[in-house]
């Protein structure tokens, strides 16, 4: 190759990565809502698809109507129960704080377990209501920073509900056109996309979504049987949700008791009857229908990644970081295609 081809390449490559890296950094305070448009799009899409085949070939109206049904189902709920749960855990961050009931009843489990676990472990120390006071305030300072930034949030909200609405009427151009880019074969991309997919649906629309329906009937339990905190403590559960084998009882379990020893008899009854059957029983009903089959996850590393995202990206992190772990599974299960192509 000629010296002065080996230049115009390098020169170009230089410039490219100039210019992403410019991209980047003008595009980076809107990832977040880019992102969540991009697995919105992927779950809605079935949804858009259904609708396009009613109306006829209007995917304008298909991809509006989609946004709308977007917002009543995601959004608005959402951002009640974000509200209430930041108020929740204001509450609570106040009473542990301040060392109210909530304090002294929080001490009194950990003299408690302390009293148990000393005898085979005579250094065992636990010091639970630190924990909680710093697990807290940090809740307390993502969604208030969160809710504070009411200008942002509105126009992360309006960017992420535009790129739906772009992703689901253009999205057949985007797709072909980053296989184009790609430089895999285009045989190994759209593998790649598609499994991508399933990955996405299997952990958002499976995992995720029941564990927040089991958090959203764990909260209204606590609501019912007055629990103190019930949004608050019904998104612990939704998060314990995804232990496997253990799940809301995590929580729902020490509720109970704390019921039978500090409330009345019949709301811890109460409460331990709406844990087993409406809580406990929605696993076994929508895990069949929501979860694909095509690609499994151990919901011990959604639980991981959850938790992870969340350390890392705050609130967003509860989809970023499974919808990642949903991304490495995909290249996982397409790298022995790559290393062996006859057997594709």
């Amino acid at each position: 190759m000629p010296t002065s081809r080996r230049i115009e390449i390098g020169f170009f490559f230089v410039l490219a990565t100039i210019v992403a890296l410019l991209t980047f950094f003008i595009l980076k305070p809107y990832l977040s809502g880019l992102f969540l448009a991009v697995v919105f799009t992927i779950v809605f899409r079935p949804f858009y698809q259904a609708i396009l085949r009613r109306v006829g070939d209007h995917p304008v109206l298909s991809a509006m109507l989609t946004v709308f049904a977007l917002v009543l189902v995601i959004v608005v709920p959402l951002f009640f129960f974000g509200f209430f749960i930041f108020r929740d855990a204001q509450d609570f961050y106040r009473g542990i704080s301040e060392g109210g009931l909530d304090q002294g009843m929080i001490q009194t489990g950990t003299d408690y377990i302390q009293n148990l676990v000393r005898p085979l472990f005579p250094g065992f120390s636990l010091d639970l209501i630190s924990y909680l006071k710093q697990g807290f305030g940090l809740i307390v300072q993502n969604l208030g920073s969160l809710f504070g930034k009411v200008f942002t949030a509105v126009l992360e909200l309006f960017l992420m509900l535009l790129g739906v609405f772009y992703f689901l009427r253009d999205g057949k151009k985007f797709r072909e056109h980053l296989i184009f880019l790609s430089p895999l074969s285009d045989t190994y991309d759209r593998s790649i996309l598609n499994r991508f997919e399933v990955a996405v649906n299997s952990v958002v629309k499976g995992a995720l979504s029941i564990a927040l329906i089991q958090g959203v009937l764990s909260g209204i339990g606590f609501a019912l049987f007055g629990v103190p905190s019930p949004m608050l403590w019904g998104a612990v559960a939704a998060i314990t949700a995804l232990i496997p084998g253990i799940g809301t009882a995590l929580v729902i379990a020490p509720v109970v008791v704390y019921l039978f020893f500090f409330g009345s008899m019949t709301s811890a009854v109460g409460l331990l009857i709406w844990g087993v059957l409406a809580v406990g029983l929605i696993d076994n009903l929508l895990a069949p229908i929501l979860i694909e089959r095509d690609l499994k996850i151990h919901p011990f590393l959604i639980l991981l990644s959850v938790l992870g995202g969340l350390a890392h990206f705050g609130p967003i992190g509860f989809l970023a970081g499974p919808v990642t772990l949903a991304l490495l599974f995909a290249l996982f299960d397409i790298f022995p295609l790559l290393l062996h192509p006859s057997s594709s």
